[in-house]
């Protein structure tokens, strides 16, 4: 009783001291609430959209594809083309909605790991929603991975958490260690589209090539910016016997 008593006590006083603010609206959230870094109200205003674009060049699309007119640029291989792996792309929320990225920011670059709760609902709902329009049956969970080097620093690979929370509440099965980012690279994001290629070319491998033949795969990561990565992630993963590789984020930039 005194035990409890006292942990109370402390639990008490680190909210006092320490009040955990919503990342969104930066507003007092209560300790106690599961989801305590997302207040109730912002929480219901991240509405997933349900319409699907070309992973390229977003236009409307009916299944998540490529569009027409760039399955043809790529079937020609005008303009030095690269070859496009990805099957499809699906993520509900637009980078660009100041609420998601701020959610995605504090999530990777906050160290905020307990996001990994109300993000993963959120994929989860979105998935329920749309699972009539796309196939997604007996898929198995790819996260995209981090280098040991950037794990290490920042203690967890958040694609890899999205995929755990996602396999919780769906029937599908997690592959954490199937792809393997064997080199460093700079970040994506300081980078110009013609250095990026470059930058992410030849390092990552698939280390479980016999639990990638035949399968669908739901390719994971934070957010979709050029699809680089993404793309290099599938290739590998085609090159290994994998059916279909879908991308699945949380945002688009």
């Amino acid at each position: 009783m005194a035990f409890e008593l006292l942990t109370s006590v402390k639990e008490r006083l680190i909210e006092l001291l320490f009040p955990v603010k919503c990342v969104v609206c930066e507003k007092e959230t209560e300790q106690k609430r599961k989801n305590k870094f997302i207040c109730t109200s912002c929480l219901k205003n991240l509405s997933p959209s349900l319409n699907f674009y070309c992973p390229l060049c977003e236009a409307r699309t009916a299944d998540a594809k490529l569009c027409f007119s760039c399955r043809a640029l790529r079937s020609l291989g005008e303009g030095g083309q690269d070859h496009f792996y990805l099957d499809r792309l699906l993520y509900p929320f637009p980078y660009q909605d100041f609420k998601i990225q701020k959610v995605v920011k504090a999530f990777k670059y906050r160290f905020i790991k307990e996001l990994e709760i109300p993000l993963g609902r959120l994929m989860v709902s979105y998935l329920e929603k749309i699972k009539n329009k796309i196939d997604l049956n007996d898929s198995t969970l790819v996260p995209v991975p981090l280098h040991k080097r950037k794990f290490n620093s920042r203690g967890y690979n958040q694609s890899e958490l999205i995929a755990q929370q996602l396999s919780k509440f769906l029937n599908f099965r997690v592959a954490n260690n199937c792809l393997i980012k064997n080199k460093a690279t700079k970040d994506q994001a300081s980078l110009k589209n013609e250095q990026r290629t470059k930058n992410i070319k030849g390092v990552f491998k698939c280390a479980e090539p016999e639990q990638m033949r035949e399968k669908r795969i739901l390719l994971v990561d934070d957010v979709y910016t050029t699809g680089t990565t993404m793309n290099e992630c599938a290739r590998v993963l085609k090159d290994e016997g994998a059916k279909e590789v879908i991308g699945l984020t949380i945002a688009r930039g």
